[in-house]
């Protein structure tokens, strides 16, 4: 219930009741104005009892005086007087002085003017003289009563819409905050300043307590006191004019002090309260003098108050659900951010960051550890003192108390809930500083994995306590839940991607073997089925370059073979070797000497080292391919003019044999991993050598059978060293596979080990064409591509594939060149400029792929056919190379059929490609050339430029010219010599026209319009120069044709000109049987109109074109032309600049 107390009299309350009753008893003013003395005394000694007579003789006078006296209740004035009548006069009060009331004297009866002035209420009664004074004294008493009305229903209505105004300008200024701090100080700043107080406190209240966080306002103009203390809990508005007198201040030590210091005289305490709960309590003061809180005043405050509760209500209600709203947002955040990342990092860094900030800690930390750990191992931090910044790892702390000393560890371990500390000052035994960090309020949630703790998570306030609220200790359990799932699967991520890793090794290593593996099968294969399915069609015997290919290519898929049924034995451990003693010097000899006629060919300088040593027991059989690799490997990778040598020693017990190059050597990274299997076999389209990788783990495996051990040592760019270490003797071998009698070398399998060096050794003697051999049974088509001998690029690393392929295009009457990787190829295609390339996928330096991006990106060779030789027959290797730009793919191994079907059906389409080529440049140049400059032709022709000519709006420069006079000349010559003149000027026309880049729109008889400007596009200012370029070498040219024509007795022709720039639509218009390009709109008739109003030997320009004209252009008299709504400004250019143009 709402208490008022009765307010006590106040100096304020006697000043406001002096004011009333003098009201009451002071005499009201009467002005009386007249222009006659005696009437102004008589009037004055009727009144001055009672009322306070002001007296004027005019109306001027009158005015003066109420703008000095102002609060007059009644005028009484006479209607005819010099300078300004009486309704004149009273008129001018009505508007100035609304409140007084207004009595006319007069002695005449002036009906219309007195019924003007009453119906307009300037006049409240006249009075005819000569008056009675009791007549009067009653009219006068009656507007008294009237004004005394009048007034006092003003002041109500007054004070109504004041304390309405008031009510809604506070209630709007408190709704119009956001927060609810806001509207705290919102409500004391407003109430202070619209009551006009001294000074004015709000505090909330909350819990049974009035909170610690004040709101204040106080006069500018004064120091601002403490208030904190001046305010206290009520449910009542309590109404204090005097403090001295109030027990609540008086009893009280700080609150009096805090009262004195303020000087606060009066007070008035009011409390919010909404759904009978106090939300704040509100204190007005009034300092320095005393005030009595007047009942409107205290009941306005309660309204305003019920108002500012509601609002302070609404706005404590957003507030807890917008918190709540942003904790679940958090939560989500943070849940996102563990879901959204596999970087531990990162997820225990936006978890500390999220939380920290959500809660406003001074610090959180994420720590990992178990109960076994010696420390906790801190991983996410968030420090509120860093503002946003995220810390590098370096930045982590590290545990200084071990989790066995940590009091706090101790008991969550114990206990598996959350640890609560509000102030540290009071559990002075959980004090320990685990980061060396400080603090005063501390809370530990544990993170809990299948029932153990995994880690934690503490947040701390530093210097201040802080009573951790039930809703923030839930929101870090959730968020600990969250973590701990995140550790969960961080560690399980990790296992994951460590095993997935290896098992995507194994997989790229197998997948890269088989690649290689098959490029190996199938290359040798081809050059085997494809000359045999060749002779089998045929009915005819393979010739012995045919027979050499397949045999020696037969070899190298024998040797594949081998290698890879040797690792499978040894894998397998059924490879029994039998081990026997060995001249090693004398064997390797005999192996260095099969390698020699190799050398030899390459320009290789092989060079022996062979000390004599003591046996040594070895399978032959096995050991040997170990000499035939490492020997094999030394002539592939040294270059012609190098050296390798083959050395021999006996150290101590064993013997070591060397094999060393100069080769390109190896790179430091790849020596670790150069014995393991399929190394070589990387997968890449540009490797440098053929080979699977098998032949140095086969080799390392081999030296391991007889308990040897091999190394190698290699400078990237210097060469090679391979050192084999065998011991002597039999000891070190098993017994039963040890045989004493002497073995002797087998060379016959030297030709199956050398295969692939013979490959490599092959002369490129097809890299020229020869004379073209035509078919005997040629088609018509393969007549036709003979004749024009079409031209073919191979390009292929390995020399017998170069030479089938070549060998079965040439026999087809082809022009073949050969490249032996995409670098040669791609200079040779440059060079000779192929109908059509045949190239294998993968080749040293530079790919089959990456040379067609090469020959594409070419402009004049990208439209060259491409057929894609390789082995990799998978959907991945197709869709890249039709991507890369090759028009054909034939899978290894292949036959002449379907190579001479790709080859022919390529052509076939180039060919048909060049003729539609043909036929729409045929096309495309006999319609431009109609309107175009022969230069813009040929490049839309090209395919250069893209002209775009349907209708559309364009800025453009119009010229249109006309022979003056040329009627008359056509009476005067035949018909026939009329034609032959015209188009002969037509012809010297449109060649100046296309000279300087413009468009010939159409010819009108001897009239001539060109367009500036479109299809192609020029700038303004271009246009214009263009335009008048071309108009100057048309007259220069009529000049010459006049010469031409007198010479042939014809009268001399005259020229006029004119030129505009505008807006046209531009484009063709007609239909599909016919078009035509040209401008339509009001710019062309303007031109047209400009050469009508141009006199001869001159060009008439518009001012849109006189703009963009450096030189000296002289201007002509506005024109009126026919069609155009505005007078066009004209200037004239002289035809001839240097001459002076003629004013028409």
């Amino acid at each position: 219930m709402r208490s008022i107390d009765k307010p006590l009299g106040t100096s304020h309350h006697r000043l406001a009741t002096w004011r009333m009753k003098s009201r009451d008893t002071q005499k009201q003013k009467l002005l009386v104005v007249d222009d006659e003395p005696d009437n102004l005394d008589l009037l004055y000694r009727t009144f001055y009892r009672e009322f306070r007579v002001l007296r004027a003789e005019n109306g001027p006078t009158a005015l003066d005086i109420l703008d000095k006296e102002g609060d007059v209740a009644v005028i009484i004035s006479d209607q005819r007087m010099p300078m300004m009548s009486g309704t004149e006069f009273l008129s001018l009060t009505a508007s100035k002085y609304p409140d007084i009331i207004r009595i006319i004297l007069t002695g005449y009866t002036d009906v219309e003017d007195l019924v003007e002035a009453i119906n307009a209420g300037k006049v409240f009664k006249y009075v005819t003289k000569p008056w009675s004074d009791i007549e009067l004294r009653d009219v006068v008493k009656s507007a008294i009563d009237t004004h005394t009305l009048l007034r006092t229903r003003t002041e109500e209505l007054r004070r109504t819409l004041q304390r309405e105004s008031l009510l809604n300008a506070i209630t709007s200024t408190i709704r119009s905050a956001l927060s609810y701090n806001e509207i705290l100080q919102t409500i004391v700043e407003t109430i202070g300043k619209n009551f006009d107080v001294s000074g004015a406190i709000v505090c909330p209240f909350r819990d049974g307590e009035i909170q610690e966080q004040t709101f204040t306002y106080w006069k500018p103009a004064t120091p601002h006191p403490d208030l904190a203390p001046t305010i206290w809990e009520t449910y009542q508005v309590e109404s204090i004019p005097d403090v001295q007198q109030c027990d609540r201040i008086q009893h009280f030590h700080d609150r009096q002090a805090a009262y004195a210091v303020a000087d606060i005289r009066s007070t008035l305490m009011v409390p919010l309260i909404c759904q009978q709960e106090l939300i704040a309590i509100l204190a007005l003061h009034e300092s320095e003098k005393s005030r009595t809180w007047q009942p409107e005043e205290i009941d306005l405050i309660h309204t305003v108050a019920d108002q500012a509760a509601l609002a302070l209500s609404q706005a404590h209600n957003y507030e807890q659900v917008r918190a709540l709203a942003k904790r679940e947002a958090l939560i989500n955040t943070i849940t996102t951010a563990i879901r959204s990342s596999l970087d531990p990092q990162e997820i225990f860094a936006a978890i500390t960051q999220q939380l920290g900030q959500g809660l406003q800690v001074d610090g959180c930390a994420l720590s990992l550890w178990t109960e076994e750990d010696a420390f906790v191992q801190c991983v996410g931090l968030h420090d509120s003192s860093w503002q946003g910044q995220k810390p590098s790892d370096a930045l982590l702390p590290q545990s200084s108390v071990p989790i066995e000393g940590n009091p706090v560890l101790q008991q969550l371990i114990a206990t598996q809930q959350p640890i609560v500390l509000n102030d540290l000052v009071q559990h002075s035994e959980f004090n320990v500083s685990e980061f060396h960090t400080p603090a005063r309020a501390l809370l530990v949630v544990p993170l809990i994995a299948d029932g153990k703790i995994i880690g934690s998570i503490s947040l701390r306030q530093n210097y201040q306590s802080r009573n951790w609220q039930a809703s923030e200790i839930q929101l870090a359990q959730s968020v600990a839940a969250q973590a701990a799932i995140a550790v969960q699967q961080s560690r399980l991520y990790q296992t994951t991607r460590q095993q997935a890793e290896k098992l995507l090794q194994l997989d790229r290593a197998k997948t890269e073997f088989f690649q290689n593996i098959s490029h190996e099968f199938r290359t040798p294969l081809t050059l085997m089925v494809g000359p045999l399915e060749g002779a089998v069609s045929s009915s005819q015997g393979l010739s012995l370059e045919q027979s050499t290919i397949a045999l020696r290519n037969s070899r190298r898929l024998l040797r594949l073979v081998n290698q890879l049924l040797d690792l499978q034995r040894l894998d397998a451990g059924r490879m029994q070797p039998k081990f026997q003693p060995c001249n090693l010097a004398e064997f390797v000899s005999q192996i260095v000497e099969t390698f020699r006629p190799y050398c030899e060919k390459k320009g290789l300088n092989l060079i022996t080292q062979l000390e004599p040593c003591s046996d040594i027991y070895l399978d032959l059989e096995k050991f040997d391919k170990v000499l035939y690799n490492l020997l094999s490997n030394a002539m592939k990778f040294t270059p012609a003019g190098q050296i390798i040598i083959v050395a021999l020693e006996a150290i101590d017990d064993r013997c070591c044999l060397k094999v060393r190059d100069t080769g390109i050597g190896i790179r430091a990274d790849q020596l670790p991993h150069l014995f393991e299997r399929f190394r070589q076999a990387e997968g890449s389209e540009n490797r440098s050598f053929e080979g699977t990788g098998l032949g140095l783990a086969l080799v390392k495996e081999l030296v391991e059978l007889h308990n040897g051990q091999i190394n190698v040592e290699s400078s990237y760019g210097q060469g090679t060293t391979f050192t084999i270490d065998l011991k002597f003797g039999a000891a070190h071998l098993p017994s039963e596979q040890v045989v004493d009698t002497h073995c002797e070398v087998q060379t016959n399998r030297a030709a199956v080990e050398l295969a692939d060096l013979e490959v490599e050794l092959q002369d490129d003697r097809d890299s020229e064409p020869e004379s073209p051999m035509p078919a005997a049974h040629a088609s018509v088509t393969e007549l036709s591509i003979h004749q024009h001998q079409a031209k073919i690029l191979v390009v292929d690393d390995n020399p017998d594939l170069r030479s089938y392929v070549s060998g079965v295009l040439k026999r087809q009457g082809y022009l073949v060149w050969t490249a032996r990787n995409g670098a040669e190829g791609f200079e040779q295609a440059k060079t000779h400029y192929p109908s059509l390339i045949v190239t294998d996928l993968m080749m040293p330096i530079v790919s089959g792929l990456d040379m067609i991006r090469m020959i594409r990106a070419q402009e004049d060779l990208k439209g060259t056919p491409i057929v894609l030789l390789t082995a990799k027959a998978d959907e991945d290797t197709r869709l890249e190379g039709v991507e890369r730009g090759a028009d054909a793919y034939l899978s290894k191994p292949f036959n002449d059929r379907e190579l001479l079907a790709e080859v022919r059906n390529l052509l076939a389409l180039k060919e048909n490609e060049q003729r539609v080529s043909r036929i729409n440049t045929y096309l495309t140049e006999s319609v431009l050339r109609r309107f175009l400059p022969p230069t813009l032709v040929k490049r839309a022709a090209q395919g250069e430029l893209t002209l775009d000519l349907r209708p559309e709006p364009r800025m453009i420069t119009v010229l249109f010219s006309d022979i003056v006079g040329f009627t008359q000349l056509s009476n005067t010559l035949r018909s026939r010599r009329v034609a032959e003149l015209l188009n002969e000027y037509l012809t010297a026309m449109t060649r100046c026209v296309f000279d300087n880049g413009g468009t010939v729109d159409k010819f009108m008889g001897d009239a001539i319009l060109a367009i500036f400007g479109a299809p192609e596009e020029l700038t303004p200012n271009e246009q214009v120069r263009r335009a008048i370029a071309a108009a100057r070498q048309m007259y220069r040219t009529l000049d010459q044709l006049n010469a031409q024509w007198e010479a042939q007795g014809i009268d001399r022709v005259c020229f006029r000109c004119g030129i505009h720039q505008g807006t046209a639509v531009v484009g063709m218009f007609g239909g599909e049987e016919r078009a035509d390009y040209t401008a339509i709109g009001p710019s062309v008739n303007i031109a047209a109109r400009l050469q009508e109003a141009a006199a001869p030997g001159v060009i008439l320009i518009s001012a849109a074109v006189a703009d963009y004209v450096d030189e000296n252009i002289m201007k002509e008299s506005p024109l009126k032309l026919k069609g155009v709504d505005e007078t066009v400004l004209t200037f004239s250019v002289s035809p001839y600049p240097d001459r002076v143009s003629m004013r028409h």
